[in-house]
């Protein structure tokens, strides 16, 4: 079994980078976007409202490190802090319009008809049920 997990491991990492190449090739003309900062402004744009600790915790980053990419998205136009009415010290998030780009909002879907082209419904929600597993296995490595 290791070595077909291995295999597995390996070839989710070349999923992974064939994706975010093809990512970084679409939104070349959205200057300083990184895929980074996408993955947060689809997040954003799914959970508009959402405070950063709730957003860090969606995305499974420390928040300091999303406030860095929040800083950088605030500074090109694209995302927003708004002061939440129950506590004016947390900040609410939000998409601005100039952040409806594009090749950014289509990419997603792209990706998953794309990924999906070939697969059974049936295949589809193995490889989603096993995917699940692994990745609470390999939370489990944080903590350990």
């Amino acid at each position: 079994m290791p070595d077909s997990s291995i295999r597995i491991y390996e070839t989710i990492l070349r999923l992974t980078r064939s994706v975010r190449a093809a990512f970084e090739q679409r939104v070349q003309q959205a200057p300083g976007l990184t895929y980074a900062r996408a993955r947060l402004l689809l997040m954003i744009g799914h959970n508009e409202g959402a405070s950063q600790a709730e957003l860090a915790c969606l995305l499974g980053i420390e928040t300091p490190t999303l406030k860095r990419q929040l800083d950088a998205l605030e500074a090109q136009g694209l995302a927003e802090r708004r002061p939440l009415a129950e506590d004016a010290r947390k900040y609410a998030i939000h998409l601005t319009n100039a952040a409806r780009i594009e090749p950014l909002l289509g990419f997603r879907a792209e990706v998953g008809v794309a990924l999906a082209e070939g697969v059974s419904a049936e295949d589809l929600a193995t490889t989603q049920r096993v995917l699940d597993r692994m990745a609470a296995n390999a939370a489990k490595l944080k903590r350990s």
